[in-house]
């Protein structure tokens, strides 16, 4: 029988209004990974906030496959807590990324993977030079009081240790949409903008190795599973590229209008979607 391999967003997607994971979701996913069916996520989140979003689920059950973060920028198998692929921005294009940003007047937050000096256990630290808006302050100060995230401060791109591996800028629309053309054409580099999940009036920017992407995230689980068929699930523009990569799309019924009309199929539940589909396949769990 064909191995597939579930791999779903989290915001919008799977998590509920406040970014949580009804437990009625964690159980059915508990229950289906302790089965051998694989599942896992692909988010524009970090390990921190993932881990603590996630703390119901069992990663040490055999179904349990590698997570991609930060859009596919880093896999981390979080049964191992292990980072098992990291890809980083070239250091000239940091450069260009930061003189784009404040020719546009935008703020980023900058992650930097550093093994020689992590910070808590995790070598994936964030940075900002200030706080110039509301959105950003709001970013920082929910993953600190939630996830226990620390941020430090920099002045220049040579006070940031180790390699850099994202940026995001949280900001409106026309902000956004600007800083994102002064920035679309550095080598190096790829981005995605949208709209957030959960406020309509701010608006992401996230930059990250042309290395990385969910679309290069799904070949990698791909062969990391031995999948012979990829399920994703996605309801925003970040998603769409890995729909591109996947066998079966399938945007949630909030989605954007563009992520609906690119998916294969439409659902209310990721995990009911699941075990229906295992159902149609004759598997029980």
């Amino acid at each position: 029988m064909e191995k597939t391999l579930y791999l779903s967003d989290l915001d919008g997607t799977l998590l509920d209004r406040e970014a949580r994971l009804p437990s009625e979701d964690a159980e059915k996913i508990n229950r289906m990974t302790a089965a051998g069916v694989r599942v896992s996520f692909a988010t524009a989140r970090t390990v921190r906030s993932v881990s603590t979003i996630l703390s119901a689920l069992d990663f040490s059950l055999p179904g349990c496959a590698p997570a991609a973060l930060m859009n596919g920028t880093m896999i981390r198998d979080m049964g191992q807590n292990r980072y098992v692929s990291v890809e980083r921005i070239p250091p000239a294009s940091v450069s260009r990324i930061l003189e784009a940003l404040d020719r546009a007047g935008a703020e980023p937050f900058v992650y930097v993977y550093d093994e020689e000096r992590p910070v808590k256990g995790d070598p994936l630290v964030t940075w900002y030079r200030t706080i110039a808006n509301g959105a950003m302050r709001d970013f920082r100060d929910e993953r600190i009081e939630k996830y226990g995230k620390p941020f430090f401060r920099f002045a220049s791109p040579e006070d940031l240790p180790g390699g850099t591996v994202y940026f995001c800028v949280l900001g409106g629309e026309e902000l956004i949409r600007e800083a994102a053309e002064r920035i679309c054409d550095i080598p190096g580099v790829r981005l995605t903008f949208y709209r957030d999940a959960y406020r309509p009036e701010v608006w992401y920017l996230e930059i990250f190795p042309e290395t990385a992407s969910k679309k290069k995230a799904v070949d990698f689980l791909r062969a990391w599973t031995g999948a012979d068929r990829v399920a994703v699930f996605g309801d925003n523009r970040n998603d769409l590229p890995m729909f591109e990569a996947a066998d079966l799309a399938v945007a949630v019924s909030s989605a954007r209008e563009e992520v609906r009309e690119a998916a294969d199929d439409v659902c209310d539940s990721v995990t009911d979607w699941i075990l229906a589909d295992l159902a149609r396949r004759g598997i029980t769990v």
